[in-house]
């Protein structure tokens, strides 16, 4: 039984199960509040399957990895199929009725452009705001070596991982050098108003 409480407690195992929960957590149809919810549903199906693990035959990284990528799959293929047989029913903001200010109206006119916006985190940006943020990002780029624009680029379109992975590097030398290029960028001030 020791085993598996090292397997769930191994320090790959803890990260990698933190990196996989903040992926699914960035998706459409899982929020942030889930984050810990889907770390500790990995670490059990990972305790349950524990017994599967082959020294012999295999690393214990790679066992993680592939046990991880199971259960993601399985969540949310069980995601999609409970949103298909309609127990994930949506709920139309015009027929659901509330009491706002003594009067009984609908939830879609009770309600905001920045309720949305707050429920989304994303805030709007005037025409102006979005001219001036982009004249902003063309001087820090300008800043930049042809190298380190191509990072930033590459990072933009894959994500950390991935640009690690076709560099040949780590993940954190990826981290170590975007770091870098961000206080360059802070010394500049092109950013502060």
């Amino acid at each position: 039984m020791a085993e598996r409480y090292e397997i769930v407690a191994h320090p790959f195992t803890v990260a990698h199960i933190e990196i996989k929960a903040q992926q699914l957590c960035r998706r459409a149809d899982f929020s942030k509040s889930d984050f810990d919810d889907l770390c500790q549903d990995m670490r059990i199906y990972l305790m349950e399957k524990s017994h599967l693990l082959d020294p012999d035959r295999g690393c214990l990284e790679a066992f993680v990895t592939k046990t991880i990528k199971t259960w993601v799959a399985m969540r949310l293929r069980y995601h999609k199929r409970t949103r298909r047989n309609g127990s994930h029913m949506a709920i139309s903001l015009e027929g659901t009725l509330v009491v706002y200010q003594g009067e009984i109206k609908s939830l879609g006119a009770v309600l905001l452009e920045e309720d949305g916006h707050r429920l989304t985190r994303i805030a709007p940006m005037s025409a102006m705001d979005r001219l001036e943020l982009r004249d902003a990002l063309d001087v820090a780029m300008q800043h930049l070596t042809a190298n380190e624009r191509a990072l930033l680029h590459e990072v933009a379109e894959n994500g950390i991982e991935p640009t690690a992975k076709s560099r040949g590097v780590s993940t954190r030398q990826i981290g170590n050098s975007l770091a870098r290029i961000r206080q360059r960028i802070e010394k500049t001030g092109i950013f502060e108003k």
